[in-house]
């Protein structure tokens, strides 16, 4: 377990100041190393992504669509201003009569050494993202508090509904949302939301659906163990946070498709997308999570076995999840369709969807069985999926 923590936080690597490639480019086929991350977020934007960012030029924030931009200066700085890619000099930049090439901080600020005073709107963006984002606190009335649990069941309930039956790699019995990680609870928020066809859903599950890529993308040194060299099966596993993250993948291939029906049945995926989804293939896989030895090893036989059941399936069908994810994914080259293999998923199908799909105690003891019990000491290698690779991705599964 050295090297990790718990959850989220469950990455700590301090960067080496003396280490020129601290932040790497994971984009495929890119070998740029940077020692300053705002300097790869730049790269990455303007190498990669082929996109400027819509920035507000009241706190600097950055949104990928116009209207977005739009309505966010219309709720948080009630007034209207023109749309421009371009991002407003700095003070520094204006001062000096400097072109002022952007990023947080600006290659000039940086040159000289100078303080940006684009990082400090910067800040506030961050500030306002971590309001808007996270559960309401203590400070809020018991009226107000619960308004905002009511909102976030009733889309959570609309993505098991919807979403769910398509991708059943969440246990529904056992979800609260209370209880489960802000970044989870507001991945499934923003799926909930777009499924409900209204439009003003829509924008909100967009907008909130770029506060959740920020954040992700801010945290990667957290939750990417692709390239952690001490990185094991040992180390704890971040499942709630990784399936926050599959769920933000699978919501930007639909939200990218926009109602455009592909022929072929396969999905199409933006380059940002598909360096996020690398780097959560990458992480499982370092972390030997595709091995079913590897999923028993983290239980005893004490465990409850309902518990150890229920955490294994769990795991089970988020791997398939992401199998499925990766064979839909729509590509010219060689490396992009075999982002997974099928020959790695080495461990057995689920079983018994509907134990799977039980709620309540009623249900799950109409539906339990006595072979549904994990037996620790058999690894079932006979039932892998990997035994049956060649037939899966010879019909492109």
């Amino acid at each position: 377990m050295e090297g990790f923590g718990s959850e989220i936080d469950f990455l700590q690597r301090p960067p080496d100041p003396s280490a020129y490639d601290v932040f790497r480019c994971l984009f495929p086929g890119c070998n740029a190393r940077y020692r300053r991350k705002e300097h790869l977020n730049r790269h990455e934007r303007s190498k990669h992504i082929n996109q400027q960012a819509f920035v507000c030029s009241r706190c600097g924030r950055e949104f990928q669509r116009s209207d977005t931009l739009r309505r966010h200066v219309q709720k948080q700085h009630k007034t209207t201003e023109p749309l421009n890619r371009a991002r407003r000099a700095c003070t520094g930049c204006q001062a000096g009569k400097s072109r002022c090439e952007g990023g947080v901080p600006c290659e000039e600020c940086v040159r000289r050494n100078a303080h940006c005073s684009l990082q400090d709107r910067a800040s506030v963006a961050e500030d306002q993202q971590t309001r808007s984002s996270t559960p309401p606190s203590s400070s809020l009335n018991r009226e107000q508090s619960q308004l905002y649990w009511d909102k976030t069941k009733k889309w959570v309930d609309r993505y098991f509904e919807i979403f769910h039956p398509r991708w059943p790699f969440i246990h529904k019995g056992s979800f609260d949302v209370r209880q489960e990680t802000p970044l989870l609870l507001q991945s499934m928020i923003v799926i909930g939301m777009w499924t409900s066809g209204e439009q003003s859903a829509q924008s909100a599950a967009v907008e909130l659906y770029e506060q959740l890529d920020f954040a992700i993308r801010d945290q990667r040194e957290k939750w990417d163990a692709s390239e952690v060299e001490k990185a094991c099966s040992a180390c704890v596993w971040p499942i709630a946070t990784y399936q926050a993250i599959l769920l933000h993948v699978i919501f930007s291939v639909v939200m990218k498709a926009n109602g455009v029906v592909n022929l072929d049945l396969k999905a199409s995926i933006s380059a940002a997308g598909l360096a996020l989804l690398k780097s959560l293939v990458g992480s499982c896989r370092r972390l030997g999570m595709f091995f079913y030895p590897n999923m028993l090893a983290r239980y005893k036989e004490a465990d409850l076995p309902s518990l150890v059941w229920v955490s294994i399936e769990e795991l089970k069908r988020f791997n398939i999840a992401l199998y499925k994810l990766c064979a839909k994914l729509s590509s010219s080259t060689t490396e992009d369709r075999s982002l997974l293999h099928a020959s790695e998923l080495q461990f057995p199908l689920p079983s018994n969807d509907p134990l799977w799909n039980a709620v309540g105690r009623d249900e799950w003891e109409a539906n339990a069985k006595e072979e549904n019990t994990v037996s620790l000491k058999d690894d079932l290698q006979a039932k892998w999926i990997s035994r049956f690779a060649d037939v899966l991705e010879c019909i492109g599964l």
